[in-house]
């Protein structure tokens, strides 16, 4: 990883040099996820701001889906050093590290631009269910060993990252049932197929806003804003917190002014009201921390996620 990247920055501005033009005349973001997610809404409004922002510099979106993301990915680490392609991450890219044979180490073989959003993750169960709190599913499920359910987004996902840690911390024996995204996890708590699952607040939130859907609690690290009053897990006595995050790494050993002017160019829009606007409608939450504040995030990530998968087992 290069820390050259504050001295690189504050050289081209003592020489009288815009950050933006270090900017490859056509950057391609490389989202490795399908159209139409939040992901790929982020990056588009995010291109589309730049770009009108740097006169005469190109901001692309390629969707490259696959293999749990590693495609795209991996295009970043094989793309040209010279920032002229850059990718979207999520924490897929460390928990891949751990449960597949990658041809790089997200780690050491990228370049750190910025943690862009969080993601919070709820709790919830069928809102005709008898649990109004999370302590009272606890006491049931403790009560009763494997009969109740818990469900997530899919296998070696976020969700199943923040199930893992779940069970462990409250100590409950509960079927875990892995779907195959947002929309059929949704549709089987809503059928009273599962008792619970774990899932993106954004995905879920006309279900929870509409009744059929109860938060018992969120995994963030606090409160989130449009559930004052739900819990954290970590307030009612689980000590663990995991959400979805969203950032944006360059290929490896692209030179310092050219990571520098990227992360200026992403940091300034992420600080746009029209983004910030956005955002909250999309209920994501900012975080713009880059270059060495997101270097130690991901350094800080591996360390809690490794243990966990290895663990539980964590497999495709």
């Amino acid at each position: 990883m290069n820390f050259r990247i504050t001295l690189a920055g504050l050289a081209w501005l003592a020489l009288g040099v815009p950050a933006s033009a270090q900017l490859q005349p056509l950057t391609k973001i490389i989202v490795p996820y399908a159209p139409g997610g939040s992901t790929d809404v982020l990056s588009r409004l995010l291109a589309d701001h730049i770009q009108k922002a740097s006169a005469g510099k190109q901001f692309i979106i390629e969707n490259r889906p696959g293999a749990g993301a590693v495609i795209g990915t991996e295009a970043v680490f094989r793309a040209p050093p010279d920032g002229s392609t850059i990718g979207v991450v999520a924490n897929s890219f460390l928990i891949n590290a751990k449960i597949k044979q990658l041809a790089y180490d997200p780690l050491t073989g990228f370049e750190p631009l910025c943690h862009l959003v969080d993601s919070p993750q709820v709790i919830v169960v069928n809102a005709s269910s008898p649990y109004r709190t999370l302590a009272d599913f606890l006491a049931d499920a403790r009560a009763n060993p494997g009969k109740h359910s818990i469900g997530s987004l899919g296998p070696a996902t976020t969700q199943h990252v923040a199930v893992a840690m779940f069970l462990k911390t409250a100590k409950i024996d509960l079927n875990y049932v892995p779907f195959t995204g947002g929309a059929p996890a949704t549709n089987a708590i809503l059928g009273g197929h599962v008792t619970s699952i774990i899932g993106n607040y954004s995905e879920i939130v006309s279900q929870i806003e509409a009744g059929t859907l109860r938060v018992l609690a969120t995994t963030n690290a606090t409160r989130i804003k449009p559930l004052p009053d739900v819990p954290t897990v970590r307030e009612l006595g689980l000590d663990f917190e995991v959400t979805a995050w969203f950032a944006l790494v360059a290929t490896g050993k692209t030179p310092a002014p050219v990571v520098n002017a990227l992360i200026d160019a992403f940091s300034s829009a992420m600080k746009s009201p029209e983004i910030l606007a956005r955002l909250d409608k999309l209920q994501l939450y900012p975080v713009n921390s880059c270059g060495a504040g997101f270097a130690a995030f991901l350094r800080q990530q591996d360390a809690v996620m490794g243990p966990v998968v290895k663990e539980a087992g964590i497999k495709e």
